[in-house]
């Protein structure tokens, strides 16, 4: 069998067998890649270690004869480790999640995992999740072609003041003051220019910023809607994180 070797970021696993796991690897040449492990649940797999969920390794794999090729060594790569909380394991799922949606096998997307890998450090370091999963969206959002239209209004194209807006995820962005119709929930001017330094791509001002947690709820909102808007189907990811919102202990 041939052999290829590439950078991956462990997607998802599936435990098959006695002693196996499929693992699905978005990797930076060959796109997203289904991977079995032979023998990895065993006590004295060298593979083991370095094939953690969101993992950022260096692997070779031999082609396989069907749909998976074979994990044959695995090496993890240096950086920043995720803790084992739940929230933030369930904003990597989300960051993982979407990386598998957009990707076909086998056909890499420019940039989605230079992006997920970016992201999933930046979820590491990140004290709170929730802003580093912001961040991941509003690129991903960008990258995919679906971004939202922050500087005019998506129903009069006028400019949009330094006022509080509404969006329209069926628009693709927000409604001036002018525009806004009863019963809409309006976006805070603050929240615009949040959105807006995110789309810049300027993180380094970004770690700085000191963000409300009731302006992190409706930024999440209105990514969350933009992004569902384009998809066939809810994310299970963007589901579970809403449940955990709604959950009291969940924000102490």
């Amino acid at each position: 069998m041939s052999t290829y070797r590439d950078e991956a970021i462990v997607l998802r696993k599936l435990d098959y067998g006695e002693a196996d796991r499929i693992f699905t690897l978005l990797t930076r040449e060959h796109g997203k890649v289904g991977a079995i492990a032979k023998g990895v649940r065993r006590t004295s797999s060298k593979l083991a270690s370095a094939l953690e969920l969101f993992s950022h390794i260096d692997v070779q794999l031999a082609r396989g004869r069907g749909a998976l090729d074979v994990i044959t060594q695995v090496v993890r790569m240096p950086g920043h480790r995720l803790e084992a909380d739940v929230e933030r394991t369930a904003h990597a799922g989300l960051i993982a999640e979407l990386a598998d949606r957009v990707c076909e096998d086998r056909h890499p997307v420019e940039g989605v995992f230079e992006l997920t890998n970016f992201a999933l450090q930046e979820l590491a370091l990140e004290s709170d999740p929730r802003r580093a999963s912001m961040y991941f969206l509003v690129r991903a959002l960008d990258l995919l072609g679906y971004a939202p239209q922050l500087d005019g209004c998506a129903n009069c194209e006028r400019q949009l003041p330094a006022a509080p807006a509404a969006f329209v995820p069926p628009l693709g962005g927000f409604l001036c003051p002018d525009c806004i119709q009863p019963g809409m929930t309006e976006v805070p001017a603050a929240g615009l220019k949040v959105l807006r330094l995110m789309a810049a791509g300027d993180i380094e001002l970004y770690r700085r910023l000191k963000l409300e947690g009731g302006l992190v709820d409706i930024l999440e909102n209105v990514l969350e809607a933009q992004l569902e808007h384009h998809l066939d189907r809810q994310l299970k990811s963007i589901r579970f994180l809403r449940q955990m919102r709604s959950t009291p202990s969940a924000r102490t």
